[in-house]
């Protein structure tokens, strides 16, 4: 038996010699330059070179160039911004205001805004309500044509607001020159004021000619005008508001008139509650009362006091008869 086991060691021993020797051979009969194949049993100890990022690069680069130029591919471009739904879109509160007001080409203005006044007054910026300094003493330059004052009281009054709050001013002063408590014209209602006040402040506060106009907003201020002026603007207001104020000032008269509504930063009112009367209405000159003693007439009077008299006076001797 050991000697049968010898001799199968032995002849194992010689093939596995065997075929070493076959597979050396094989390899060394392979033509120079080849790629020599790596056997089953040693793949697994061989390690595949590492690829720096800049030969990796340089691989795609060249790749990349390849396509281009055999127009399979093309050019890597910056992705479209996304597109946001209506409902995403917030604007700031600076961008809604100037959104309330359309950008559109105005026609050029036929009036020549007022020119810039050296000896204007600078204003201050507002950080509070300031009640603003009025000069009720220099006779203001009243323009001649009624369409002329009504863009004045839209762009000062009113230039920052939409087209719809601008009209709204000068709904307010048509109908102020349409009733019969102010003047019959538009400049003269514009430009109304008394010995404490000016119904329209910019026109005794030092505005006109403070500063250079904005001619489109000006232009905008004449074509509104002209729109509710001809009646070719829907009314937004009942014939019977007069007034308004800025929604940052609280006057005392605010409580006495009916609130009609508000349209941007001014705040429009309505009739007079309780029988009262609008505020900036003519101030009718009071009689000047009489001083002495009152003497009055009285028909019955006189005639008691005559017949009176009457039977008080002797009765005249008659005349003798003849002579």
């Amino acid at each position: 038996m050991r000697g049968v086991a010898s001799v199968l060691i032995a002849g194992g021993l010689g093939c596995a010699v065997w075929a070493g020797l076959a597979n050396h051979a094989r390899f060394a009969q392979a033509e120079p330059g080849a790629v020599k194949p790596i056997p089953a049993y040693a793949a697994v100890a061989v390690e595949a070179p590492v690829e720096s990022d800049k030969e990796r690069r340089a691989r795609l680069n060249v790749r990349l160039q390849t396509m281009i130029k055999d127009g399979k591919g093309v050019r890597l471009t910056d992705a479209p911004p996304p597109v946001r739904r209506r409902a995403e879109i917030r604007p700031s509160a600076p961008a809604a205001r100037m959104a309330a007001t359309p950008s559109r080409a105005e026609p050029a203005a036929s009036f020549a805004p007022p020119p810039v006044n050296a000896n204007a007054a600078p204003s201050v910026r507002r950080t509070g309500y300031t009640r603003p300094y009025l000069d009720l003493k220099t006779p203001p330059r009243v323009p001649d044509n009624d369409l002329e004052c009504l863009t004045q009281a839209i762009y000062y009054e009113a230039r920052n607001e939409s087209e719809a709050g601008q009209a709204a001013v000068a709904e307010v002063v048509l109908n102020r020159s349409r009733h019969r408590a102010y003047p019959k014209r538009v400049c003269e209602v514009v430009y109304q004021r008394n010995s404490r006040t000016c119904q329209f402040t910019f026109t005794c506060d030092g505005s006109i000619g403070r500063r250079a106009i904005n001619p489109v907003a000006w232009a905008r201020a004449e074509r509104i005008a002209r729109e509710v002026y001809e009646g070719r603007s829907a009314s937004q207001l009942p014939k019977n508001s007069v007034n308004y104020h800025a929604n940052y000032v609280r006057p005392s008269w605010g409580s006495r008139l009916a609130r009609v509504r508000q349209i941007g930063a001014h705040i429009f009112y309505g009739a007079p509650l309780n029988g009262g009367t609008n505020p900036g209405a003519w101030e009718r000159e009071r009689e000047p009362a009489r001083s002495g003693l009152l003497f009055v007439r009285n028909d019955a009077l006189d005639r008691a006091y005559t017949l009176m008299t009457a039977q008080a006076a002797p009765s005249e001797p008659s005349a003798p008869a003849g002579s």
